[in-house]
């Protein structure tokens, strides 16, 4: 063999590095608690540590998968106890060594970028020397840094990529573990791509490359990286090891947020030692001194983890949203529908509680988010689900790099994009990849007009400024609500006081309001992330009634009654308690307006409490068996999903018909628009809507024994009797007015909070047609 044969064979030589420590024979498991007790057994398994196992992903909440690495020596004791606890388990890998075999590490030929590839992992040494010859190939672009030194002496190095009047800037940090070896694989992928970004076709690439200042580094934590790939392949934590320790410090318990007091650990010997006190590592010490340095102009913070597959948002020890929850979890979620558009891999978002069911503090992203007020920081969590965990396959980095660019980019440029002089039917429509309308500085105000000149002034609002009504005009001396632009209000505010008109600013900034209405993510089959404290979006309440469902599949059945406009399902619920088969049937109506979250929010803790009214006594479980039952949670599908993308202030259909118009009672007469953007739009017809022709139809075919229609809207605390479009009460309004003055007197008593009850004009002090509630009654005699 000659020399040139030699070099070119050892160049695509794989090689498996020897490590000391092994796990032959290790069997690696995935199991689901569904009970308190076999949560409790995998919790003090991990405590107690009787046996030789190793959690891979470990046991918080009930339904949530946890994966085990059990040591062949426990192996019969271990599924002894699974069959003594009643789990069932999943195995995953017989032999996880065969596993970290396969993963196969590709020396790097110093000065031949091209051959440094995303088909294999590559040691520490090899990274380091890929980034000098990237800083030697392109130097106008790219500087390398030391910006510290590990616990062992190794230095640890940052890449700068910039281009002329890059002031903004992202920081990247990846493998702040050493086991995680796919976060150092894409944070080289990501420079890579970075610096060659003016010769690519992807036009969203282009734009953060050269709007950006990157600062990236790929590994983070030298020591625990290298000593994964040459002693032990599941060593997560840095190489501190005093006499007392023989675990490492974990690097992302030793920042100073919260420290130690979520998810970390005091003694030396866990895996999840936060440390004596925060930032005694010289690893966190370095990172945040590297922050700091560049805190002026941080834009972006991503950290990079594995596994799990999640878009984490700050904060780590949070239950509650706060700050820009919602914003980031918009833009998440639209890059995370970009990255199953490449290859069918689901990731989730939300916070490190909403989906995995934990907490942690001490992290790099929160105290970064924290203490530098940085607007967008994400923790990413790469491939994958748990198949394989920290032994992923070699030949699922590049695919792994490639949906996760896709994401990153995403996320990044959704914000940017701005809708200016495009068609207003086209803007209706675009919903995915728009980001959500912000109502920055827009005013609340309530107005009360005492005369007819003063209601037609606030009548007229919307032909001269940019207003949304949330509480329409309708009487003298009845209170109007609307929001108006920051451009408009000031010369509102002029003109109302030239007509002596009476306002008040009810709120000075809309979006702070909004952005404190927390939206959570639910975790399939793990019903405990589905509660009452945060709206949910779309899907999440979809899953959420099909997981409900499962779990009492002898009294509720979940059913599609039609389709939206954009061709979503309305589901349907039915409920059926044991009893007789005549009994009267009850139908309740949430979400026919977009923007009227809470409704929707009542109507699945309807749902959930009359499906649980057997565990209950009491008035509710008598009606829960009176009745036969039938919810539709989301009558506008469409629009409440744009209510989360796009706009919060969305209030009709996709075909821009207010679909609370479009009943075939009275239709067009009174309390209606013909202006197709106009807020009360009736449509052209009655039942011109796919979702009311839905509602129509299901209304119909159940009709028969029908007692109750409930119908939910939001604000106001009223409770309205029919019919709408008159001023007289008629049928037999005095009772149903007698029952609703009950009510109302019982939820004061109860909560302090007042209802009016009367028709729509003796309450809100207008008249309106094309109800559905009206038409119901109306058609079937609804008493």
């Amino acid at each position: 063999m000659n020399i040139h044969n030699l070099a070119w064979f050892l160049f695509v030589f794989l090689i498996r590095i020897c490590k000391s420590k092994r796990y032959d024979n290790y069997s690696l498991f995935n199991v689901v608690p569904m009970e308190r007790y076999q949560l409790k057994f995998l919790q003090n398994l991990e405590s107690q540590k009787y046996m030789d196992v190793m959690f891979w992903r470990r046991p918080y909440k009930l339904f949530s998968d946890v994966q085990i690495l059990v040591n062949p020596v426990d192996l019969a004791l271990f599924k002894e106890r699974l069959v003594h606890f009643g789990m069932t388990s999943r195995l995953l890998s017989s032999n996880i060594q065969k596993q970290f075999d396969q993963q196969l590490v590709r020396r790097y030929m110093r000065l031949r970028v091209e051959s440094y590839t995303w088909d294999y992992y590559h040691s520490l040494e090899d990274v380091y020397q890929w980034m000098a010859d990237m800083a030697t190939r392109y130097p106008k672009v790219v500087k390398l840094k030391a910006i510290g030194k590990s616990a062992e002496g190794r230095e640890i190095l940052a890449m700068s990529i910039s281009r002329p009047k890059n002031k903004a800037k992202v920081i990247v940090e990846g493998a702040l573990h050493g086991n995680e070896w796919i976060t150092t694989e894409f944070v080289t992928y990501l420079a890579n791509e970075l610096i060659k970004a003016d010769r690519s076709n992807n036009s969203k690439l282009k734009r953060v490359a050269n709007r950006f200042h990157w600062l990236l580094i790929p590994v983070a934590n030298p020591d625990g990286y290298d000593f994964s790939m040459k002693v032990d392949r599941l060593w997560r934590n840095n190489r501190n090891i005093q006499s007392n320790n023989t675990a490492g410090v974990d690097l992302n318990r030793n920042f100073d947020y919260n420290f130690c007091s979520q998810g970390g650990n005091k003694d030396p010997n866990n895996d999840f030692y936060c440390g004596p006190n925060y930032f005694s590592e010289p690893e966190s010490r370095a990172l945040a001194s590297f922050v700091g340095l560049h805190r002026k102009d941080l834009n972006f913070y991503f950290s990079f983890h594995a596994y799990g597959q999640k878009f984490l948002i700050p904060y780590s020890d949070r239950v509650r949203h706060v700050e820009n929850f919602s914003e980031m979890e918009n833009y998440g979620k639209q890059a995370i529908l970009k990255m199953y558009k490449l290859y069918g891999v689901k990731y989730g978002v939300g916070t490190i509680y909403d989906t995995l069911g934990y907490r942690i503090s001490g992290d790099s992203a929160s105290w970064v988010k924290k203490n530098h007020k940085v607007k967008y920081v994400i923790t990413f969590l790469l491939r994958d689900n748990g198949t394989f965990g920290h032994a992923l396959p070699s030949d699922q980095i590049q695919v792994t790099c490639k949906e996760t660019l896709t994401g990153l980019v995403e996320l990044m440029t959704a914000r940017q994009m701005k809708i200016k002089f495009i068609p207003i039917f086209i803007i209706f429509v675009y919903t995915v990849a728009s980001s959500l309308k912000k109502y920055e500085n827009y005013s609340l105000i309530r107005g009360i007009p005492v005369d007819e000149a003063h209601l037609d002034f606030f009548k007229n609002l919307t032909q001269m400024y940019d207003v949304n009504y949330w509480r329409l005009p309708g009487q003298v001396y009845r209170p109007i609500e609307f929001i108006i632009s920051p451009k408009h209000r000031v010369d509102f505010l002029r003109q109302a006081k030239l007509r002596g008109v009476y306002f008040a600013t009810i709120m000075d900034d809309v979006q702070r309001a909004l952005e404190m209405q927390t939206v959570k993510s639910y975790i399939r089959r793990n019903m405990e992330s589905f509660d009452w404290s945060s709206f949910f979006r779309l899907d999440d309440i979809y899953e959420w009634l099909t997981d409900l469902e499962t779990q009492y599949p002898k009294i509720m059945r979940v059913f599609s009654i039609g389709k939206s406009v954009e061709n979503r399902k309305i589901l349907a619920v039915s409920i059926t308690h044991k009893g007789s088969k005549t009994r009267p049937t009850v139908i309740v109506e949430g979400g026919i307006h977009a923007r009227e979250w809470i409704a929707p929010a009542f109507v699945t803790y309807f749902i959930h409490q009359i499906l649980t009214a057997p565990e209950q006594n009491g008035t509710l479980k008598t009606v829960a068996f009176m009745y036969q039952w039938y919810f539709v949670p989301i009558l506008n599908p469409d629009g409440y999903d744009y209510t989360h993308t796009t706009d919060r202030m969305h209030r009709k259909n996709m075909n821009h018909v207010d679909l609370n118009r479009n009943f075939g009672i009275a239709f067009g007469t009174v309390g209606v628009s013909s202006n197709k953007f106009s807020e009360t739009y009736c449509g052209p017809n009655a039942f011109s809507e796919p979702e009311s022709q839905a509602m129509g139809n299901f209304v119909s075919a159940n009709s028969k024994n029908l007692k109750y229609y409930f119908a939910f809207h939001a604000y106001g605390q009223y409770m309205i009797i029919p019919y709408t479009h008159s001023t007289k009460h008629t049928d037999n309004y005095d009772v149903v007015h007698n029952i609703g003055l009950t009510a109302a007197l019982q939820i004061e008593t109860k909560f302090g909070t007042q209802y009016s009850v009367g028709t729509a004009y003796d309450t809100v002090g207008y008249m309106t047609s094309g109800v559905s509630g009206c038409w119901v009654k109306k058609s079937f005699a609804v008493p």
